[in-house]
């Protein structure tokens, strides 16, 4: 997946909907998994464990920009993670 690929998919990506990548295949493999949650267009978080975006403390520090986001995304992606899909978690709450 090219990094246009990945930018294009985050901005068709509704807001609250995840972007997650599965390491399992992956030479050096950090995460089993890992969640990208879309906030806006320049708004997004990072987590390991999909309910750490409900159940954990956001700081303004974690907040990434769309070119952040993407930096971090086609770093894993070029170590061997694969694209698992888009889907609205549903979470309980809206995330901000």
């Amino acid at each position: 997946m090219t990094k246009e690929e990945v930018r294009q998919k985050l901005l068709e990506m509704k807001e609250q909907y995840i972007f997650e990548i599965t390491g399992e295949k992956a030479k050096k493999k950090t995460y089993s998994k890992l969640y990208f949650l879309k906030l806006n267009d320049n708004r997004y978080l990072a987590c390991d464990v999909l309910a750490g975006f409900v159940i954990g403390t956001i700081i303004e520090e974690n907040y990434m920009t769309l070119e952040k986001t993407l930096e971090m995304i086609q770093g894993y992606l070029d170590e061997g993670y694969i694209l698992v899909g888009i889907s609205n978690p549903k979470f309980p709450k809206v995330i901000k």
